[in-house]
């Protein structure tokens, strides 16, 4: 039990002390362990320790320097700074999990990285209320919800609104009972989506998951994707403008905007250039309020011009609104 406790705690010092850039000695870890209540043991004994956790397929490096005693470092992180980095902004942006949540999952991230590393993430956790407003705090439903993916079973949910005289939380439409065959759970905008199959409505739903309540794991199988299901159309947002039915729409852009039309069309179409500032393209969407609006964006450097109803269609929105002014 003795050797078993003093390996553990030269693994866990060697863990949090140590990175590429720092690396302890013979001696620190011997004062550690003394700190700890346990004897110090001589070099050749930790140096034995040492050879014992690198078989086990932890990545520890020994250095010696100008002859003093050796050096050790904890080697290969699960991940670097950087990519830390990016999980913490992740959490510390998202709306989707409540403040004091994210920094329950800030801290429990942060502890990979070496204390030295760790005063980069310290200013995410103190502004983290400040950084994003939590509506959510639906990470049980979300649980419910991966499990039931994992295990490929159906789900009975209920959805929240908002009432419009006080803002409070209120059930949706009379508090119906949604039926579905999660596939997927996608990130969408700083919230969460659910990807699922409702059989009553013979389609794709996208709910939000902060918005979901009362899941339930059902016993039934999840329904077959239908054949022309595509997980990649909903992770590249294309889903956000699927409120009409779904046409091929051709279009005439600025050629400084053709990175803005990847991002929402992806690379599967053909550019054709029509002049040394502009280009066609025609691509699948679907004509419709969010549609139009994400072209409107763009008035005067990007142009729809065909098919005709779906010209005519946009032509009425925009006399529509001007009518409203």
């Amino acid at each position: 039990m003795l050797e078993q406790s003093r390996i553990l705690l030269t693994l866990r010092y060697l863990f949090e002390n140590t990175d590429e850039e720092h690396a302890v000695s013979t001696r620190d870890i011997k004062t550690m362990l003394e700190q700890h209540g346990v004897q110090a043991p001589v070099s050749r004994t930790i140096d034995a320790d040492m050879d014992l956790l690198a078989a086990a397929g932890f990545d520890i490096v020994r250095s010696h320097i100008n002859g003093q005693p050796s050096y050790y470092r904890f080697a290969n992180r699960p991940f670097d700074t950087v990519e830390l980095k990016v999980l913490i902004d992740a959490v510390a942006s998202s709306r989707f999990i409540k403040p004091e949540r994210s920094k329950q999952v800030i801290g429990h991230l942060a502890s990979l990285a070496s204390i030295s590393d760790r005063s980069c993430f310290e200013n995410e956790y103190r502004q983290v209320r400040t950084i994003k407003k939590a509506v959510g705090g639906a990470l049980a439903g979300a649980n419910d919800l991966f499990r039931a993916i994992i295990a490929q079973k159906k789900v009975r949910f209920r959805m929240t609104d908002y009432q419009v005289r006080d803002k409070a939380v209120a059930a949706q439409k009379g508090g119906k009972a949604y039926i579905v065959s999660p596939y997927a759970i996608i990130r969408s905008d700083d919230r969460y989506v659910l990807v699922a199959y409702e059989q009553e409505s013979s389609s794709i739903i996208t709910p939000r998951v902060d918005n979901i309540r009362n899941v339930r794991i059902l016993e039934e199988a999840v329904d077959p994707a239908p054949a022309e299901f595509d997980i990649g159309y909903y992770y590249s947002g294309s889903h956000k403008m699927q409120d009409g039915p779904e046409m091929e729409v051709t279009i005439e852009c600025e050629n400084s905007l053709l990175g803005e039309f990847i991002d929402r069309f992806g690379m599967d179409f053909e550019c054709r250039p029509v002049s040394d500032q502009s280009f066609q393209a025609t691509v699948k969407a679907c004509p419709g309020n969010a549609f139009f609006g994400w072209l409107l964006q763009y008035a005067g450097r990007m142009k729809l011009l065909s098919p005709q109803e779906a010209v005519s269609l946009y032509k009425a929105q925009l006399s529509k609104a001007l009518d409203d002014l």
